[in-house]
């Protein structure tokens, strides 16, 4: 059985049209979601992180396959007002896993974009230093280590050591990626 709070109102799962779950599921406006079998027995359903947002299993009615919801949108459908313009949820306290209807509240794209660029995970990020992990010079390099006939090292290393993919250097290669060093 699952311990309700004296504030937690609860009502029925409603997925759009051509969704569903497996059993009976019930949200509540503190942004929990349970399973209700059908003997009344009820569970706290799992949700897995997805972009660090909890995520719900539904299954299309089509072909069966799997096709995850948002918790903290399905809060929102459930629990507020939207106006027509409105689709994007957005977390007020800027906590990804706080999906209580208080915390969450429809925006507009440009008010979702002020809101995330206003939080502490952009304000507080780390600029970067540099904006090419190479410069034409690892370039030239990495020319002459790839087009040597007498090469044993293998590509992956060689990736490893400059801090690339293996897909980068066959782009360096080919020509597709940094084609304008020519002089090796």
């Amino acid at each position: 059985m699952i311990r309700k709070d004296i504030n937690e109102d609860w009502k029925d799962l409603q997925l759009e049209e051509g969704l569903y779950t497996k059993k009976k599921n019930r949200i509540s406006n503190q942004g929990r979601v349970i399973s209700v079998e059908e003997n009344g027995k009820t569970h706290l359903l799992k949700t897995t992180p997805t972009n660090g947002y909890p995520m719900m299993n539904a299954y299309q009615k089509s072909n069966g396959k799997k096709s995850g919801r948002y918790v903290h949108k399905l809060v929102a459908q459930h629990f507020l007002e939207r106006k027509e313009d409105e689709v994007y949820v957005i977390h007020l306290n800027y906590d990804k896993l706080d999906n209580r209807v208080e915390n969450l509240k429809w925006a507009t794209k440009r008010e979702k974009e002020l809101h995330q660029f206003s939080g502490p995970a952009h304000i507080n990020r780390k600029p970067r230093l540099h904006s090419a992990k190479l410069t034409e010079a690892r370039v030239r390099l990495i020319k002459r280590k790839i087009n040597d006939p007498n090469r044993k090292t293998r590509m992956k290393m060689i990736a490893k050591q400059f801090g690339v993919s293996e897909m980068q250097l066959y782009r360096i290669k080919s020509g597709e990626n940094w084609g304008h060093v020519t002089d090796y």
